[in-house]
């Protein structure tokens, strides 16, 4: 496992995007925080950990499109109206973002994008239902998956860089995303099997900053080209998954057990479903150990 400073910034001079690999010109190439400057609730980057690097226009336009909602979301509070973390900035950034920031999702600030659904429904003939639900706002899977992808991207060119070349790495194979979970469902069984099947992985990489508001873990299989990872925003989000050869990620993640849903509904072409969230007790949380 590499070593790098824990308390200022690695730089690099690359010479190629980290995210594209296009050969950069002075005409294409962007100063990028691989952790948003304004991913992180304000002031906690100050004196912290980052990786700075060059990535091309489009590439940092890209990610910081995806940073903007994303950033607002992961810290918004939870449906009673809880943040993740007791900490005095954290609602002031979360409640200034969320006026700023609009949902890709519901194309509204996210501020006015919880989200509601009406239920109805039958117990017997004669007996009807109906009951309410709001789910603070959501974020598009296809979201949180691209923006992880960026991240890591950044974080194994930087583990694979050359200073004499300056140029850096792409894994080979495919890229393939788990599961994202907010905080209180960090202990379903998908999340604890995908934490049970890498702890004994080679650590590669793991890297907290922004004071734990950015966490990231990357870890190699001991005997394929397969590596998983872990990464954790704003103390709210967790997304998991494997890059590498297909093969041996697909084997892996089908040995995971399915999450339990319960039926609420269920139509001809539709039906509601639930299940229940599992928080994770400290002392199983192994994701980001060494």
């Amino acid at each position: 496992m590499k070593t790098f400073p824990c308390n200022s910034p690695i730089i690099l001079d690359n010479e190629t995007c980290v995210y594209c690999g296009i050969q950069l010109t002075p005409s294409l190439a962007t100063k990028e925080h691989v952790i948003g400057r304004r991913f992180v609730p304000k002031g906690k980057l100050k004196g912290q950990w980052n990786l700075i690097v060059r990535a091309c226009t489009a590439c940092n336009g890209k990610k910081s499109d995806l940073e903007d909602d994303i950033s607002a979301i992961s810290m918004h509070a939870d449906a009673s109206g809880r943040h993740a973390l007791s900490d005095h900035i954290l609602p002031q950034e979360a409640a200034r973002k969320a006026r700023r920031s609009i949902s890709r999702r519901t194309g509204k600030p996210v501020k006015e994008s919880s989200e509601k659904l009406k239920v109805k429904g039958s117990f017997a003939p004669g007996v009807e239902f109906t009951f309410n639900l709001t789910s603070p706002p959501q974020i598009e899977t296809e979201r949180i998956f691209e923006l992880a992808r960026m991240q890591l991207m950044a974080f194994f060119y930087l583990i694979t860089y050359n200073s004499e070349t300056k140029r850096g790495g792409f894994w080979l194979g495919s890229f393939f995303p788990i599961h994202d979970a907010r905080r209180l469902d960090w202990g379903n069984p998908i999340q604890r099997a995908f934490m049970d099947a890498v702890i004994s992985w080679n650590l590669r990489f793991l890297a907290i900053g922004a004071d734990g508001f950015f966490k990231v873990a990357i870890r190699r299989h001991p005997t394929e080209t397969c590596w998983s990872w872990g990464l954790e925003w704003n103390h709210n989000y967790r997304i998991v998954g494997f890059f590498g050869e297909e093969e041996p990620m697909h084997k892996i993640a089908n040995s995971f057990p399915s999450l339990e849903w319960f039926t609420i509904v269920k139509g001809h072409n539709y039906y509601e479903r639930y299940r229940y969230e599992v928080a994770l007790d400290e002392d199983k949380d192994i994701l980001f150990k060494i």
